[in-house]
């Protein structure tokens, strides 16, 4: 699974930085392929005696960055892509809440000081970019790798 999330990441965000849009393709066979994983899962915890209730409160709790997402999406008309909040509803399946939001909140710091790095430049330069919109995902394959380094049990 991890393999799959890993190429899953990597295509979300090469799509991102290409076409600034996300195919459903492209999210639709990791979430099925996560489901059916998770699906699996949460019979082998039923076995072991692990209440249903709480197998599928954890499940549920770890789509939630990916909701939050769309939400802004909705209601900032798409300044925040809706592509964005799908693909960590995908993540969430694959991470958990604590290492989706984790890769949320790393990769903002990525693209924040990217687009300060950006401002500054503008300012220098007199080139003032009043329209120009930063890809989000691409951004999160350094931060996949940073926490994959500083998470003991790894992101991925």
């Amino acid at each position: 699974m991890r393999a799959i999330f890993a190429v899953f990441l990597c295509a979300c965000a090469w799509k991102d930085l290409r076409d600034k849009e996300i195919p459903l393709i492209f999210l639709g066979i990791p979430a099925a392929a996560g489901v059916i994983w998770i699906t699996g899962e949460i019979g082998i915890e039923i076995g072991s005696g692990e209440p249903l209730f709480k197998t599928l409160s954890e499940q549920a709790l770890s789509l939630l960055p990916g909701t939050g997402l769309l939400i802004i999406s909705h209601c900032t008309a798409g300044a925040i892509g809706k592509g964005d909040g799908l693909f960590f509803l995908v993540a969430g399946v694959y991470l958990g809440f604590w290492k989706c939001l984790a890769l949320l909140f790393c990769g903002l710091l990525f693209c924040s000081a990217w687009g300060l790095g950006m401002l500054l430049c503008g300012f220098c330069t007199e080139r003032r970019g009043k329209d120009i919109r930063l890809p989000f995902l691409p951004f999160l394959i350094p931060a996949a790798v940073l926490l994959q380094i500083f998470i003991p049990s790894g992101l991925i």
